[in-house]
């Protein structure tokens, strides 16, 4: 069944049990997440068919027994099926994966289990994705390579876009010179509001994301341990090892409860209670988002900036199981935390995009063409709406955001075009992507960025790219190449800064024009700037930042940086955190001698990129940077917790990066 925005709402209305309020223990109660449809004879016996079928296949040991082949095989079995009775897909691969013991049960369920208002599952869109897809070709391949990891990586159709776009004049080989003034621009990425987090759960839980009171440590601590005892705090921080509740109120005044949250460290059970303000292993609780906002506004009054404009680059859901987050928990999230953004930063106009969390069933968006485009068209809607409310974009821009996938281009007051994307169009865990995957635009997307850009290039208009996801990690390799070869063409005259979010982590990446033995000077063509995240999983300090922009060329001159540390906030009797100035890009990484009036284009970052590669201290520089001093940053020197470093920000696809690592890693490479 196909639900419309409305219908979805009225469902949602009438749900008593929603998937905030389901048990929180680790023994799920499977039947009640997910209710199994009923099935007359014919369809059973169609389903045992079937299974039998599948795990003739999981378990035949032939000549041509590869996994890779096994994996396509089913999925040519699927897409039979989806032709034949595509609402058999869930009992059948649900009955292979437990009777087979390919996951437990729960994880069977998710993954291939009828998706609901209340159950994120993925099975609805793995039958749509059968249904479509050509099992046999590239879509098989892919899929195979990357969702289950057995077939190798499939080579990359030969793209060539040329005929997409005018010929490159002389002119637009060079970016054009700053001018002496400039303004400044807030940059917040990944939020991931944890909604039920749980001060005294478990912070050192076995799960991906703790804090909750359905997250547990699978193994029991010791007899006679005492998280007091045990830590590593001194007996004067110990002194100051309180769990008290707090609140932000509308105006920013931080409350803290008086009386302290009861027998937290009583809880034999629990390796490391969750404080106030979060904790390295947890997504963040409300209280530290307010945090952070409360700090942008406190360091513009602080330092007198006056912020052009703020870009959001994606995350607002948490990284709970899958089991635990329901539409109603996915659309709250996302509404608290525009809320909480609009009331806090007031009439600064925010350009956001949304992330692979930021959607319901999680990471997945159909194509308009696919037939299924309908069952995503809730978010869309009420993203358009809401930023169309808030004043961050006009009524026919909004228009546009609800009917292509929350995708839009708006002009600031300053004459820059910012166009934002949605990156789960290119994500490999959207399963609609394997449908048709070597179509070069199936979203319309790229068709659109390209018309965006040449209506650009023709005034001489610069122009910011954001989106959420960047293409060194996980973006599948033919939207990649496009994505590339686009930002190829007008760099760097007309496309003046990327920007994306996503790995939590303070990063780069430098484009190159050329081969992966020739990363010169001469051949860095534009940059990614990615962004740290205000949550603090995993294993980070809070963060954000601002860009220093100049005023006629729009690139960006400096970035400055503010973060604090979290584990203060673990024994200071839960008082607010102190936000602190970490560092800006400038003055950092002022070893490579750059000049004041140059902007931190791509040369100044290859010339940062080659100082990590070839200097333990700048490496270190960097990585305490990656992480904001978090007590998990590597020690580049005594560890390989720095390798890799130099590819990753010398590298600007997932492919680049594969082929830097291999050829670097040969005895007579240097760099």
């Amino acid at each position: 069944m196909k639900f419309t925005f409305i219908s979805l709402l009225i469902l949602l209305i009438g749900q008593l049990v929603s998937a905030v309020s389901l048990p929180r223990t680790p023994d799920v109660d499977v039947q009640s997440l997910y209710q199994s449809l009923q099935y007359n004879q014919d369809e059973q016996q169609l389903i045992d068919s079937f299974v039998k079928e599948l795990t003739q296949i999981t378990k035949y040991n032939g000549t041509n027994a590869t996994q890779c082949n096994r994996c396509i095989r089913r999925l040519e079995v699927g897409h039979d099926l989806a032709l034949l009775k595509p609402k058999l897909i869930h009992p059948v691969f649900i009955k292979w994966c437990i009777d087979n013991k390919i996951d437990d049960e729960i994880e069977c369920r998710i993954h291939y289990g009828r998706n609901t208002v209340e159950n994120n599952t993925y099975g609805s869109d793995f039958a749509n994705m059968l249904y479509l897809m050509d099992p046999s070709g590239y879509d098989g391949q892919l899929y195979c390579s990357y969702i289950e990891k057995t077939c190798e990586i499939p080579a990359t159709p030969k793209i060539d876009l040329s005929d997409k776009w005018p010929a490159k004049q002389p002119k637009h080989y060079i970016a054009p010179e700053p001018s002496n003034e400039t303004y400044n621009v807030l940059h917040v990425s990944d939020f991931h509001i944890e909604m039920d987090y749980q001060i005294g759960s478990e912070a050192n839980c076995s799960q991906y994301m703790c804090c909750t009171n359905h997250n547990y440590n699978k193994l029991q601590p010791p007899k006679g341990y005492n998280y007091t005892k045990n830590s590593n705090f001194t007996q004067e921080q110990l002194s100051n090892l309180s769990f008290y509740n707090g609140f932000y109120d509308d105006e920013l005044n931080y409350h803290k409860d008086q009386t302290p949250v009861e027998n937290v460290l009583s809880n034999t059970s629990i390796w490391q209670p969750a404080t106030e303000f979060g904790s390295y292993l947890c997504d963040a609780p409300e209280v530290l988002i307010n945090s952070s906002l409360k700090s942008i506004v406190q360091y513009q009054e602080e330092l007198g900036l006056n912020f052009n404009f703020s870009i959001f680059t994606g995350d607002l859901v948490d990284h709970d199981e899958q089991a635990y987050i329901g539409f109603e928990k996915a659309a709250k999230s996302e509404e608290l935390i525009f809320r909480d953004m609009k009331s806090t930063l007031k009439d600064l106009p925010v350009y956001p995009v949304l992330g692979n969390h930021d959607t319901y069933p999680y990471a997945q968006l159909a194509q308009e063409k696919s037939g299924f485009k309908n069952l995503m068209d809730w978010n869309a809607k009420l993203m358009g709406e809401m930023w169309q409310d808030y004043g961050w974009l006009n009524e026919s821009t909004a228009k546009y955001a609800k009917e292509h996938y929350t995708g839009y281009s708006v002009t600031t007051t300053q004459n820059l075009k910012v166009i934002a994307l949605n990156s789960n169009a290119y994500y490999l865990s959207n399963l609609y992507n394997y449908w048709n995957a070597t179509d070069i635009d199936s979203f319309g997307q790229f068709q659109f960025l390209i018309d965006e850009l040449v209506a650009s290039e023709a005034i001489d208009q610069r122009v910011w790219i954001i989106a959420h996801i960047p293409l060194v990690q996980e973006a599948l390799p033919v939207p990649a190449e496009v994505f590339k070869q686009i930002i190829q063409r007008f760099s760097p005259y007309t496309i003046a800064g990327i920007f994306f979010g996503h790995t939590h982590l303070d990063q780069f990446n430098v484009l190159y024009d050329g081969e992966v033995s020739n990363k010169t000077e001469e051949n860095a063509q534009n940059i990614a700037w990615i962004s740290q995240a205000v949550t603090p999983l995993t294993e980070n300090n809070p963060s954000w930042r601002y860009y220093s922009v100049d005023t006629k060329t729009h690139s960006i001159m400096n970035s400055y940086n503010y973060y604090f540390k979290l584990n203060d906030t673990f024994v200071n009797d839960s008082e607010e955190p102190i936000w602190e100035f970490e560092y800006s890009a400038r003055e950092a990484y002022n070893v490579v001698n750059w000049p004041d009036e140059s902007p931190l284009n791509a040369t100044f970052w290859h010339k940062v990129a080659n100082k990590v590669n070839s200097s333990t201290e700048i490496a270190q520089t960097y990585n305490n940077y990656k992480k904001r001093f978090s007590p998990y940053v590597p020690d580049c020197a005594n560890s390989k917790g720095c390798d890799g470093s130099y590819c990753f920000l010398a590298s600007f696809t997932y492919k680049d990066y594969r082929a830097c690592m291999e050829y670097y890693s040969e005895p007579s490479a240097s760099l």
